[in-house]
């Protein structure tokens, strides 16, 4: 691969950790619409171009974002269950992807192939292994994991929009639910338990 030469004015400006450090500002306050190569290069006050002898595209940017990301899950230790440790884990990835606006839409949207994001895969793998279930099932098992961590999470980005318009327009009186009152933590930890039941179905057969 052939990197762009660095432009003089831009030298020792840049480096790999502040650029992914300021995108995640960036995606944060702005949305993953706004992450874009020519809004982060503004926000490091530096030319568009500088930016791509780190970095080769967008693709790769969120790449990096993604691993930011799930370097910031702290695993639970080994001596637990395997239903303490998945808990614990799903707990972790839920609150990491929460604490950075969007975050959820960019692990939704690149493959699973850095460092970081191998380790949470490979963890899970293993205890669902522990159990004795068969290869087939931790597939599915760890899929629909992910499925519903990364969807709840999306859901949750939702609520909070829709909590925020609700301030101005009441859009929200014909549901027969009241939003405003939801504990989400309790409805995270209603599915988990609910899936970890359904996997302990399948641990038997």
């Amino acid at each position: 691969m052939f990197l762009k030469k660095k432009s003089n004015d831009d030298a020792g400006k840049l480096d790999r950790q502040s650029i992914v450090r300021v995108s995640m500002n960036l995606l944060h306050e702005e949305g993953i619409k706004k992450l874009s190569i020519r809004n982060l290069a503004q926000r490091l006050e530096v030319k568009g171009a500088s930016l791509y002898y780190y970095i080769k595209n967008k693709s790769e940017l969120l790449e990096l974002v993604s691993e930011e990301i799930c370097k910031r899950i702290e695993y639970p230790s080994p001596k637990d269950n395997w239903e303490t440790q998945l808990l614990s884990i799903a707990g972790q990835f839920r609150e990491c992807m929460l604490a950075v606006n969007d975050s959820a839409h960019v692990l939704s949207e690149t493959p699973p192939n850095t460092p970081s994001r191998i380790k949470l895969i490979r963890k899970i793998n293993t205890l669902f292994e522990q159990t004795g279930m068969n290869k087939e099932d931790i597939f599915s098992s760890s899929w629909i994991l992910n499925n519903y961590i990364t969807s709840f999470v999306i859901e949750e980005y939702r609520i909070r929009a829709l909590m925020d318009m609700e301030r101005n327009v009441p859009i929200m009186d014909e549901l027969p639910f009241d939003l405003e009152h939801m504990n989400m933590d309790r409805e995270f930890q209603f599915g988990m338990e609910i899936l970890i039941e359904g996997y302990k179905k399948k641990i038997k057969e």
